[in-house]
């Protein structure tokens, strides 16, 4: 009989099985015990936390810095912006984080890993705003001939919201948008406007309201960014000023009774009475609603294939606009040249 010295197949093959669901084993318990990644995902959280933490005490002085009335909306995607909210945020973090109506929301550039860290902490993700055929920017840009008619007349509850600046260009007086029925009994004004004083090199804008009377709200100086909120309510109509570059909070409210047919423009005063006054200025979003319902939601973009506008004009790509997110519709420059626009957002 011969002795048989080696190892049979089947043990073999026993063995081999056995090696390999043991080296299984090992890699799952070292990758969910990584030191390495478990580092990683504290410091990632830590900072989430960090950036939550600071946006909350900001919004909170402004409440308190208002009385306990301040109705501001904060939206940041760059690193520049951010940073005025949340002093921590680094540029590691552009792109992957954005503030959107005072929250702090993840975007699609996190990776897969970061996503469910955010998500551990009960983030959301930022929504798709626009569709696909468009580029949201930060703002959009007049220099001086630009202007959109939005096609909304205003009632005695209309509320208008709106961020922008003034840019250098315009003088005398501007108007960011609006409506007025005459603009010598100015009683019917609806819309934040500007007089400007250049002439002293401060660039100097007082944001006034015109209802029977000027009523000065506040000051920026060119290209400080604000919040302008203007709500008529019966007979009354509050004024909120927001300057961000100065954090100063200004209100007024004054009696007056809206009485206009005449739609609101976007970079111009819409009036029967002169020609239609543009401004030098840059809008970062607007929103108007009337009898307290959403109506209008405008946010600056550029069409990235060729697309149909409000008027049903099919308009080329890289055309500058409003993209209106509640009825889904693309307004364009009714003016003269082409408005200019800000970095993309992501």
């Amino acid at each position: 009989m011969n002795n048989k010295n080696g190892i049979s197949l089947i043990v073999l093959i026993v063995t081999i099985i056995v090696v390999i669901i043991l080296a299984a084993v090992v890699i799952l318990t070292l990758s969910k015990n990584n030191p390495i990644e478990s580092a990683k995902e504290a410091r990632f959280k830590e900072d989430i936390r960090t950036f939550q933490d600071e946006l909350a005490l900001y919004i909170s002085k402004q409440y308190a810095n208002a009385g306990g009335h301040w109705d501001g909306n904060i939206s940041a995607t760059s690193h520049d912006d951010i940073v005025q909210y949340i002093p921590s945020f680094t540029k590691k973090y552009e792109g992957k984080f954005v503030i959107n109506n005072n929250n702090l929301e993840y975007t699609n550039k996190l990776e897969e890993k970061e996503k469910k860290y955010a998500q551990n902490l009960e983030m959301k993700e930022r929504p798709k705003i626009i569709p696909d055929e468009y580029q949201q920017v930060e703002y959009i840009e007049s220099t001086g001939t630009q202007y959109i008619d939005t096609g909304i007349i205003p009632n005695r509850n209309t509320k208008l919201e709106i961020e922008g600046s003034f840019n250098y260009g315009a003088t005398d007086s501007t108007s960011i948008a609006g409506t007025v029925k005459n603009i010598d009994k100015p009683k019917s004004y609806f819309g934040p406007a500007a007089i400007l004083n250049s002439s002293s090199q401060i660039l100097q804008c007082s944001l006034y309201f015109y209802y029977n009377s000027y009523h000065k709200i506040g000051t920026v100086l060119y290209g400080d960014r604000f919040n302008a909120i203007i709500e008529s309510n019966n007979d009354k109509c509050i004024h909120t000023f927001y300057n961000k570059n100065s954090q100063k909070n200004y209100s007024n409210t004054v009696d007056s009774i809206l009485d206009t047919d005449l739609s609101i423009y976007l970079f111009a005063l819409h009036s029967t009475h002169v020609a239609i006054e543009k401004s030098y200025a840059n809008i970062f979003y607007c929103n108007i609603s009337k009898d307290n319902n959403d109506v209008r939601k405008f946010i600056p973009c550029y069409s990235k294939t060729a697309v149909t506008n409000i008027d049903g004009v099919q308009v080329p790509a890289n055309t500058i606009g409003m993209y209106d997110t509640v009825e889904g519709k693309f307004y364009t420059n009714q003016g003269t040249g082409e408005f200019l626009k800000g970095p993309d957002v992501n």
